[in-house]
């Protein structure tokens, strides 16, 4: 019996299988309730790091590598949450999806997950017909700290649109999977 070992950097098909039920769980969760449990996000992150050190030679290489990633993946997504522009178990997630796949390839999958919580925000927003006011309201969030103040626009807080991401952190880590591993 040969040990199984996976190269630094690198991540197993069983650590892309578990991102992408982790994060489907997720996504059904997020859309029925509007919440990611803690128990998955915790759990996940355990379970990352649990495996990242039993599939790395020395052992501490592999803990260390689901640590790194598990910061990597929380810088971006906590700036959000500060903001109050991310809800706290979308974070959680992206925490446990660096823990599982590394840092690389857990802010590749958060990439796509931005991606396409973009493009589905948008389709939803164009379908209901608010698609332009909010692109207005999101052009002058970001100029407005440049703008003398007699020229900046006021922008309410009813005036912004909340979406759920957790469906689309799930199609983003379905696209980084198919990248490591193609179907074709």
């Amino acid at each position: 019996f040969r040990r199984c070992s996976v190269p630094f950097g690198s991540v197993g098909l069983f650590n892309v299988a578990l991102a992408v039920l982790v994060t489907a769980i997720a996504a059904y969760t997020d859309f029925r309730s509007g919440r990611i449990p803690n128990w998955l996000t915790y759990g996940a992150m355990a379970a990352g790091v649990l495996l990242r050190t039993i599939q790395s030679q020395p052992h501490g290489v592999g803990a260390l590598t689901a640590l790194g990633g598990m910061f990597a993946c929380a810088l971006v997504p906590y700036l959000i949450f500060r903001k109050d522009g991310m809800a706290g178990g979308d974070v959680k997630l992206f925490i446990a999806l660096g823990a599982i796949l590394g840092a690389f390839h857990g802010i590749e999958a958060q990439f796509y997950a931005y991606v396409a919580g973009s493009l589905l925000s948008m389709g939803r927003l164009a379908w209901h017909g608010r698609l332009r006011g909010v692109l207005v309201n999101a052009f002058f969030l970001g100029i407005n700290p440049v703008l003398p103040r007699s020229w900046r626009r006021e922008i309410r807080p009813e005036m912004l649109t909340r979406f759920r991401l957790g469906g689309s952190i799930f199609a983003g880590t379905c696209v980084a999977a198919l990248s490591l591993y193609p179907i074709v």
